[in-house]
């Protein structure tokens, strides 16, 4: 065997150890950079897609959320309706208003006579009407708007609770200061069932009302 010959043999020997079975040795890194590649744009695409969707849904919720900003046709009625249980309930803090100025009395007793006279006939009327608003506030196929204005009525006749806590205490409230006290609650309370009342014919939500509102928002979905 000629030494040209040996060398070839020597070549193919090496080649043969070198390289993988069954193809060229640069075969392996350029697939796998081609998958790494397909891989990251598949990736790179999934996110963006997902990114678009997420703003589209955030778009759409935000509109959503935006429209309910309005009350419409007997919805403006219907919720004024659940305010009659704050007036109802807080017409004790007005006495002495009504003492000072009887005219506000006369005016209490036209508007109230009636759904007074009902809440006499049914036993347990005030606790049967406030667990139904509870109950209705959270049914979705009620408008928003409306089970806003149960859920801020509701809230405002339990603060209603807080201030004759005050009648619990071990020792006496001066009396001056029993009666201003009593007079501002019943005012607070007229001013925003007043207020809710004079937004829900206009067709806006009223969610301005401090504390109350955001308490309301937050409990309906």
């Amino acid at each position: 065997m000629t030494r040209s010959a040996i060398a070839v043999a020597a070549y193919a020997t090496l080649l043969a150890l070198l390289l993988p079975e069954g193809g060229d040795c640069f075969a392996p890194p350029l697939v796998s950079s081609i998958s790494r590649t397909t891989t990251s744009t598949s990736i790179s695409t999934g996110a963006i897609i997902q990114a678009n969707t997420s703003a589209r849904t955030s778009n759409k919720k935000y509109l959503h959320m935006s429209n309910k900003s309005e009350i419409e046709g007997t919805d403006r009625v219907l919720s004024c309706l659940p305010y009659l249980i704050p007036l109802l309930d807080g017409e004790r803090y007005g006495k002495y208003l009504f003492y000072l100025v009887p005219a506000l009395g006369m005016a209490d007793s036209i508007l109230l006579g009636p759904f007074k006279a009902i809440y006499g006939l049914i036993p347990f009327a005030q606790f049967i009407a406030f667990i139904g608003l509870s109950v209705l506030s959270r049914n979705p196929d009620i408008p928003r708007p409306v089970r806003f204005n149960m859920q801020q009525a509701l809230i405002l006749d339990i603060a209603l609770i807080v201030p004759s806590l005050f009648g619990q205490l071990p020792f006496p409230i001066p009396a001056l200061l029993a009666n201003s006290g009593s007079n501002c609650v019943y005012l607070a309370m007229v001013a925003s069932v007043g207020y809710a009342v004079v937004s829900n014919l206009t067709g806006k939500v009223p969610d301005k009302i401090p504390i109350i509102s955001e308490a309301a928002g937050s409990s309906v979905q």
